[in-house]
Parts: C-alpha cells; structure tokens; sequence
C-alpha cells in the first residue's frame, strides 16, 4: 500500500506546509498595506476637498468685492 496507515511525515509535506504559511503571511502583509495607503489617500482626498471647498469660498469673495467696485 503506497498511502499506509503510518504518518509519516515527508520533507516535502513540511515545506508545502511552510510555503502555504509564507505565503498566508505575505498576502496578510499585502492586505495591511493596501488598507494603509487607502486611507492615507482618503485622508489627502479630504484634504484637497477642503482646500477646493475653501478656494471656491474666497473665489466668491472676490467676485463679490470686483462686482462692488
């Protein structure tokens, strides 16, 4: 019987098992990072939105004083 009743444990069965675990870890990794830089971009994204936001009030400043004068 090729697949006998013993466990036996084979080099090649350790270092599936260590690879599948690396590579668990490395998509984990992967995971993390992408969630940090998407809210890091979201972050600059409120910041632009407010800088637009706050631009377009003092645009309207402006045109307010020229339509004055």
């Amino acid at each position: 019987m090729p697949w006998g009743g013993e466990h036996v444990s084979t080099p090649s069965g350790w270092i599936s098992i260590i690879l599948g675990l690396i590579l668990l870890v490395v998509f984990i990794f992967a995971f993390y990072q992408m969630n940090k830089t998407l809210n890091e971009m979201k972050l600059e994204l409120e910041k632009l939105r407010n800088t637009l936001e706050e631009t377009r009030k003092n645009t309207e400043e402006v045109r307010k004083k020229l339509e004055e004068v």
